[in-house]
């Protein structure tokens, strides 16, 4: 078996660094990449010596940092840096601690803009979506519903008078509704997001663009 040119091996080396950089993608959208680049590359190296190792490695070079190409194809496809341990919690504290009087969600703001996992539009997103989190929809549910109350007087010989109150502040069901599940869906969303960031070990840094 004849062996590969050392220049051949350097790109191929570069592409099996690239498709495993790339694996948090789908296969598809993976392998779109890889040949994207490896046309380019093979583009490139015809006006070059191809088996100058040399000028193959100054190619390479040009094209950009495996990982730096994979974290601008996906930004969660490379583990930036290693989330704190608080972080695991700063979601969920968002969603649910509302309900302990307010302060588990004031914690879970603290945490949240105290963490390097996020980026600053993250951190706005899960401070402002909604504050108080699910326990904002509970206080929702929680109103009052809009009654009356009559007190009625009569003198003799004259025709009933009645005064009526109305208490409350009633919403048409639509719309009521819609702000219903607004209000339980996108806490949840939200901290989903913020989770699904800490997993794959945050977002800050986005590399320059390779593609």
């Amino acid at each position: 078996m004849r062996r590969k040119a050392p220049a051949d091996r350097l790109i191929a080396r570069y592409l099996a660094t690239l498709d495993r950089d790339l694996g948090a993608l789908p296969h598809a959208r993976r392998r779109q990449i890889v040949d994207e680049i490896s046309r380019h590359i093979a583009e490139a190296r015809a006006d070059l010596d191809r088996d100058d190792p040399v000028a193959i490695k100054a190619l390479l070079e040009r094209v950009g940092d495996p990982r730096s190409i994979a974290a601008e194809a996906d930004p969660y496809a490379l583990q930036a840096r290693p989330t704190r341990w608080t972080d695991r919690f700063t979601p969920w504290l968002l969603l649910l601690g509302g309900f302990f009087f307010g302060v588990g969600w004031l914690l879970g703001v603290v945490l949240l803009w105290a963490s390097p996992t996020w980026r600053t539009r993250d951190k706005l997103l899960g401070t402002a979506v909604f504050p108080g989190g699910l326990a904002t929809a509970f206080t929702f549910l929680s109103l009052p519903a809009p009654g009356s109350s009559c007190t009625g007087s009569q003198q003799p010989g004259q025709r009933l008078v009645l005064h009526c109150t109305t208490s409350g502040f009633a919403l048409p069901f639509p719309i009521a509704l819609l702000m219903l599940v607004v209000l339980v869906a996108a806490p949840i969303i939200t901290a989903a997001h913020l989770d699904r960031i800490r997993r794959h070990g945050g977002t800050d840094n986005r590399a320059p663009s390779h593609i």
